[in-house]
């Protein structure tokens, strides 16, 4: 579960809304359900528990030194020569700042960007991507402490704002959503935890289930090879249960109120106040048949994938019953659903609200938005 004192943050900020979403508090120990499915564990080495494929930062593929520094200073590399290391820019000897837990970097945002932004043959989340993908499966934040419009806040957080109590803080009780900054190891476990691209819960890292999202197995397998990072090589899915969850289960514990049916049909009368994205882990999922007999999807629309709404990409979607990539990449109205994915990369876009596809006209239109609703083909 994660923490209780999430759970009591959020009642006080949220008062009778957190009374009447039993998904919240359903065992009084926090905002998630704690998962006890531990499907990798040691055993599976440096590997994720699902695809099979090798997870970096885990196991036997820690390098200890790529983050610290016994003695913040290094004479030459572990060769005995000059080599190459993101922090020795000016060559050995090299020397650094001695910093709190050894780090090679005044904090760890910078750490982890010491080594993801710029470097061929490393994830690149920073600007644009070294590596030359068509399409970064995460997207890509801009510079720290900007406050872009087009994806989350990237920055340096004080060790107030950590921590259960402390990332609450962020947005409430002085903190505000729009200004809130969010860090790699929010989201990313640095040591590892065998789940897809580390990601963990940021409210209670390791109570995390596994999550649902999948790499072709025909690439990416070798460390190094960047294709894994491809949009196009990566597919999601979930079994609604603690055994595998969608993805966007991590999101929950910022975007809370975008999900879960007490947040987008507060009525419970069918028609949806915010639109749905799927939360197994609070009873609501979603297909994209489901809206037909209210008329505001159209299956065969999207099963067909041509027409209004198809001028950009098919949007990602998350599979209900997958846990294969194949699986993942099966389209079907009848167990495709919209999730926080479909529309917004993870770390942000060239578009203004971090949105998947370009939208050149003032506001948002047709695109994307008639894949699945077709009202433009009316």
């Amino acid at each position: 579960m994660r923490l209780f004192s999430a759970a009591i943050l959020f009642g006080l900020s949220f008062g009778t809304a957190i009374a009447q979403d039993p998904g919240l508090t359903d065992n009084l120990a926090g905002l998630h359900g704690r998962s006890d499915f531990h499907p990798g564990g040691s055993g599976t080495g440096g590997r994720s528990a699902y695809d099979g494929l090798p997870v970096y930062h885990n196991s036997e593929a820690l390098v200890c030194s790529d983050c610290h520094s016994m003695h913040a200073s290094a004479q030459h590399d572990y060769a005995g020569g000059t080599g190459s290391d993101p922090f020795a820019t000016g060559g050995y000897p090299w020397t650094t700042q001695p910093t709190s837990k050894l780090l090679k970097a005044p904090n760890s945002l910078d750490l982890c960007l010491a080594c993801h932004d710029g470097h061929v043959g490393i994830p690149d989340v920073l600007g644009a991507d070294v590596n030359g993908l068509t399409q970064r499966s995460g997207g890509h934040f801009e510079p720290p402490d900007t406050n872009p419009h087009t994806g989350h806040n990237l920055g340096y957080i004080p060790e107030s704002m950590k921590g259960a109590w402390g990332y609450c803080s962020r947005c409430h009780f002085g903190g505000t959503f729009g200004t809130a900054q969010v860090e790699c190891i929010d989201c990313h476990n640095k040591h590892g935890n065998h789940r897809a691209r580390n990601l963990q819960w940021a409210s209670n890292p390791g109570g995390e289930p596994p999550l649902g999202l999948f790499m072709d197995p025909a690439v990416g397998a070798a460390f190094g090879d960047m294709a894994r990072y491809e949009r196009a090589n990566v597919a999601y899915g979930t079994l609604d249960s603690v055994s595998l969850r969608e993805p966007s289960n991590i999101c929950i514990d910022c975007h809370h109120t975008f999900s879960g049916g007490y947040y987008i049909d507060r009525n419970a009368d069918g028609f949806h106040e915010r639109h749905p994205a799927y939360d197994s882990e609070r009873a609501s999922p979603n297909t994209v048949s489901q809206g037909a007999t209210k008329g505001s999807t159209d299956p065969g629309h999207w099963e067909g994938g041509t027409g209004s709404g198809f001028e950009v990409d098919r949007l990602r979607f998350v599979v209900q019953g997958a846990d294969t990539f194949a699986a993942a990449t099966a389209v079907s109205a009848l167990n495709n659903g919209v999730f926080c994915l479909s529309c917004h990369y993870a770390h942000g876009s060239d578009q203004s609200f971090s949105l998947i596809w370009p939208e050149p006209e003032p506001g948002s239109g047709r695109r994307g938005c008639d894949q699945c609703h077709n009202k433009a083909g009316y």
